[in-house]
């Protein structure tokens, strides 16, 4: 076997292109979550987060910093409505669900309303999973993203399940290595992203498959 020192410092080596993928998976992470220090950003923050990852996916990530501070930018107010709107519509769900234990009637009606609010939160826990990633995507408005979102994760329930289950598997590793956790959200939103971008797929005309994207 000849040993080829070459092959194993070129850049364009295999292994060289996943430690460089690995990297900036780690830098995207780290600035995700500076980014969401300040909590009311974190909507901004994630949409570009996504907006990375999904190139990456096709190889087009190009500049780190300048990919994810443009995608902040001019998502901002789309994106921060549309987290303020996810939380708050989450904290009130919660509210609901710790509420049904004081409701006034037999254990029968308190279980049938746990079951119903559990049902919707279902829902909008999948639709959640979209919005980001669609915003990051698409230059659609606010109404159509939340209808795409819903939509685009019902409609393909099989891959919306393996994206939750890819969130819990690096929610499991975040447990046990907590300091890292935002490189673990990055990796896992990569690897979600392929996931994503098949499903967006779907939905373009084949007219409009390169025009209306960002990625």
């Amino acid at each position: 076997m000849n040993f080829d020192a070459n092959g194993l410092f070129n850049p364009e080596n295999k292994f060289w292109m996943f430690m460089d993928k690995i990297m900036n998976l780690c830098v995207i992470g780290f600035l995700w979550f500076l980014f969401s220090l300040p909590v009311v950003t974190a909507g901004a923050a994630t949409t570009a987060l996504f907006s990375y990852t999904l190139r990456m996916t096709q190889n087009e990530e190009g500049y780190i910093f300048k990919s994810f501070w443009n995608s902040f930018r001019e998502n901002f107010v789309r994106s921060t409505m549309l987290w303020l709107c996810v939380a708050g519509i989450g904290l009130f769900l919660a509210v609901d669900l710790y509420a049904c234990q004081f409701l006034p009637f037999g254990t029968s009606v308190r279980l049938g309303v746990r079951i119903v609010l559990a049902s919707i939160g279902f829902v909008y826990f999948l639709t959640v999973l979209y919005v980001f990633p669609l915003t990051s995507a698409f230059s659609i408005s606010f109404k159509k993203t939340v209808m795409d979102a819903l939509i685009m994760s019902v409609g393909n329930l099989y891959v919306s399940v393996t994206i939750v289950v890819i969130y819990g598997i690096f929610a499991v590793v975040s447990w046990f290595v907590p300091v890292l956790f935002m490189v673990w959200f990055a990796l896992a939103s990569y690897f979600a992203s392929h996931f994503y971008h098949s499903v967006f797929q779907r939905y373009m005309p084949e007219d409009e498959e390169n025009s209306n994207n960002s990625w």
